[in-house]
């Protein structure tokens, strides 16, 4: 079956869970997982395209790792995202290197996936992040996907001890970025066509959590912070509570769409409140019942 179809057919497979009612999360790790398998099969035929003989093939992998960061290295990738990829190697001019890295991206936009990709040494990787706020968050989620492991962990521990030590610059540059963000896309709750991930309240705020969480703690998941009290149990059930809420809201924009939707606008509104089942009544309409539950979120 060639990447293409299979990328097709397991989104096709995750729509039909995703009816069914299954909680937005294990409909976004299977999206993740599903992403996975297609990038690790495009890795192995961009090795085989590059390399000649098993002996560079084992000197490449040496010096290279494959590592998924942003929604995709935190596993929460709804059906139509980009997925944000990193080559990370020893030195960037290494021998075949960017021949791997020209391939191997070609291969996964031939497949059909929205890409942010880039090649990066391990010093450039945990250095460039404390500068620019995009890319230290976006590098908090780095999850390990192929290649060399001990480059993967070098990079990892050095990018978490160099954010530790600098942890109140961090804080302002992340909080300045989310500021300005909200102010693009709305500073209020209660917006009439709000974008789920961006404006106020919503994904990205819970992703701003983790992200202070491993500013000042080292630690970005929920459930690690709550067990080292920064939480406290009844933030972290509202947390998943909203997380679980959001991420299925978002799974069913993007496949009504069939692409990449975040804004949830007035005729969604109505749609998706007719869909699951609210009702009108005299006090207020189902669309506005649906709305206050998202707002409460």
């Amino acid at each position: 079956v060639t990447a293409r179809k299979k990328l097709e057919d397991g989104r096709q497979r995750l729509k039909q869970q995703h009816e069914s009612g299954s909680p937005g999360i294990q409909v976004c790790t299977g999206i993740a997982d599903l992403f996975d398998e297609i990038i690790l099969s495009m890795y192995e035929l961009a090795i085989e395209q590059v390399t000649q003989d098993e002996t560079q093939r084992t000197e490449l992998e040496q010096v290279t790792a494959i590592v998924a960061h942003g929604g995709f290295g935190r596993r929460d990738v709804a059906p139509y995202s980009d997925i944000d990829l990193m080559l990370l190697c020893q030195s960037s001019d290494a021998p075949l290197v960017p021949n791997l890295a020209r391939v191997f991206s070609q291969n996964i936009y031939d497949v059909g996936l929205q890409l942010g990709f880039a090649t990066r040494n391990v010093k450039e990787a945990s250095s460039l992040g404390l500068k620019d706020a995009k890319i230290f968050t976006s590098l908090i989620e780095s999850r390990y996907l192929t290649g060399s492991k001990e480059l993967y962990h070098d990079f990892f521990t050095r990018f978490r001890r160099r954010s530790r030590n600098r942890w109140k610059h961090l804080l302002r540059l992340v909080y300045t970025a989310r500021h300005e963000e909200r102010l693009q896309y709305g500073d209020t709750v209660h917006l009439l066509k709000p974008n789920i991930k961006r404006s106020r309240g919503t994904l990205r705020d819970l992703q701003f959590v983790r992200w202070l969480g491993f500013i000042v703690h080292g630690e970005a998941q929920p459930v690690t912070l709550q067990r080292l009290g920064a939480l406290t149990p009844e933030d972290y059930r509202n947390l998943r509570g909203a997380r679980d809420f959001l991420l299925q809201l978002r799974n069913e924009l993007h496949f009504h769409a069939g692409k990449s939707q975040d804004v949830l606008n007035r005729f969604e509104q109505v749609r998706i409140a007719e869909k699951r089942g609210y009702e009108s009544n005299d006090e207020s309409l189902a669309v506005e019942q649906f709305m206050q539950h998202y707002f409460d979120h």
